[in-house]
């Protein structure tokens, strides 16, 4: 298509290096999948050249939304994690632990509405068949991440064999 100089000249698929395993972490690892989302996007969905450039600007704050809310509500579950220790000094007591839940419940709902919005945003510019397939790569790019992730413990190969159909 298109869009082959913005994406290096690239030949087939994408293939990002990953990390040296010392330097993996979740962000790093989430990283390399957004980048990687942007990348397969144009060819799987697939995109045209006047759609690439909103697609990947409404990509990214979809990315950056669900990036936000995972981050914040991490620190919430940390807060309820350091609260609720079976030998925490000085003991926390029950109406300070139920306030950081219903602070926790009420994020979570605001935060998978603003989700939902950026969501709703990138449907809005895709034909239903895009639609279709911008879900279907979102589940074989989480499904690869797991995978890489599962391996990346195991201490296996670190590469990305994608293949994203």
């Amino acid at each position: 298509t298109g869009n082959q100089g913005r994406q290096g000249g690239r030949q087939g698929q994408a293939q990002p290096q990953a990390p040296a395993q010392a330097d993996l972490s979740a962000l790093s690892v989430q990283q390399m999948f957004d980048a990687m989302a942007v990348l397969e996007a144009e060819r799987f969905l697939p995109l045209t050249p006047e759609q690439y450039p909103v697609f990947v600007q409404r990509l990214r704050r979809l990315q950056e939304a669900r990036g936000q809310f995972n981050r914040q509500r991490l620190g919430f579950l940390n807060e309820l994690r350091r609260m609720t220790q079976p030998n925490a000094v000085p003991s926390v007591d029950d109406a300070a632990i139920e306030s950081k839940i219903r602070d926790l419940d009420r994020f979570d709902a605001e935060g998978r509405q603003a989700i939902r919005r950026a969501f709703e945003e990138l449907d809005g510019m895709l034909t239903p068949h895009q639609r279709a397939r911008f879900r279907i790569l979102e589940d074989n790019l989480e499904k690869k991440k797991l995978d890489f992730i599962a391996r990346a413990r195991q201490g296996g190969p670190g590469g990305f064999g994608f293949d994203i159909q």
